[in-house]
């Protein structure tokens, strides 16, 4: 009699059968769970997706969606996992009433949203877990939230800033927090010191990397110093903002308007926009000078990307493409919002090799766009 921990009832020998399905993508192995009992323990098995993970590393686009409703008519927020490669969406997560989210952060497999009444929530996929942020009645208006992981722990993290106009319509930042997620009613914000120049906190030009979270200067203060040094950076475990502004790509220094932050294969991008040079300039911030020594940083323009909306002759009020993420195969995923707004958009695919673009989804309702890097077969 063959154990019942190794049958496959009698079809293919397990070690067989593990290797097998170790070459599927997750989707259909997720729906593969009904076949029968032991391919069920198999695919639920944490080391197998474990593994699985490994042999696909591409993560899958997290998508936030608001506008559905209740039966009560309240409107609801979804956050949509999406295949990177085919549009096709894997699953689908309901975060609960959120009001219309204000702001949305992710990082990893975590997702935080902040609705109209300043109520914080952290949206676990894996788990569908919606808990609400400790002493969220404390938060002031006016407040935005960066998440992050620190680097060596991987504790998540939130940073809060809170700004205020002042008697000239800039943003200045008032005051800085962080909460550590996880510890339950433990958790409590600290205050840190505010950063070394007034920072921007809208999404697309905030970026984490590595445990480290970057900020793009306010107008001022980048015209003060000629356009030269405008990225600041928070670090998440030390939780204290570096002394030193990095410098940014040098041929950003006269046109920080039509840049945006991101993080890609590990690295801080700065994605250029040249609207009438119809390119759209992806910079990575790499390990080294670039001439052999160590301990320095340079920037190197690994991409430049042809953008069909690009080549008119104005700027504002046109689409924008946001780089999300690089796939496996070299491919990049962006995401174009439309004309003047933050909200829908198309999921496009860039491929590098031959130029070519393909738009392999659209979200009229889209208020933000992430990256998950877990494994589906985690999902319930």
């Amino acid at each position: 009699m063959v154990p019942t921990s190794n049958s496959n009832d009698g079809v293919l020998p397990h070690d067989l059968l593990h290797d097998i399905l170790l070459r599927l993508p997750a989707r259909p192995l997720c729906r593969f769970r009904a076949v029968c009992r032991p391919w069920r323990a198999l695919l639920s098995d944490p080391r197998f997706a474990d593994a699985h993970a490994a042999r696909h590393p591409d993560p899958h686009v997290a998508v936030v969606v608001s506008g559905r409703l209740n039966s009560f008519g309240r409107e609801l927020v979804d956050v949509y996992l999406v295949d990177a490669s085919s549009g096709d969406v894997v699953k689908r997560v309901c975060a609960g009433r959120c009001e219309r989210p204000n702001e949305v952060s992710t990082h990893g497999g975590m997702v935080l949203l902040v609705d109209n009444n300043q109520m914080l929530r952290v949206l676990d996929p894996a788990s569908g877990a919606v808990p609400l942020v400790p002493d969220y009645k404390d938060h002031p208006n006016n407040c935005s939230f960066t998440l992050g992981r620190t680097a060596s722990t991987g504790e998540y993290k939130v940073l809060r800033i809170r700004s205020d106009k002042d008697n000239w319509g800039e943003r200045q930042v008032i005051c800085c927090s962080v909460l550590t997620l996880g510890r339950g009613h433990l958790a409590r914000w600290r205050n840190v010191p505010n950063p070394p120049q007034n920072v921007i906190t809208e999404r697309r030009l905030v970026a984490v990397v590595d445990g480290v979270a970057y900020f793009v200067l306010s107008m001022p203060y980048m015209h003060d110093r000629s356009g030269s040094d405008w990225i600041a950076a928070f670090d998440l475990e030390a939780e204290q903002w570096q002394p030193d502004l990095i410098g940014g790509p040098p041929e950003t220094r006269n046109g920080v308007l039509r840049v945006s932050l991101a993080e890609l294969r590990g690295s801080l991008v700065v994605a250029q926009d040249g609207h009438r040079a119809a390119t759209l300039d992806l910079w990575f911030l790499l390990a080294g000078s670039g001439d052999g020594k160590v301990g320095q940083q340079h920037w190197s323009k690994q991409y430049t990307v042809t953008m069909p909306y690009h080549g008119r002759p104005w700027r504002l009020w046109e689409e924008s493409a946001e780089p999300v993420v690089v796939l496996d195969d070299g491919r990049i995923v962006f995401w174009v919002w439309p004309r003047g707004s933050s909200r829908g958009g198309v999921m496009r695919v860039y491929d590098p090799i031959t130029g070519g673009q393909t738009d392999v989804a659209a979200e009229a309702k889209c208020t933000h766009v992430g990256v998950y890097t877990g494994s589906l077969l985690r999902l319930p």
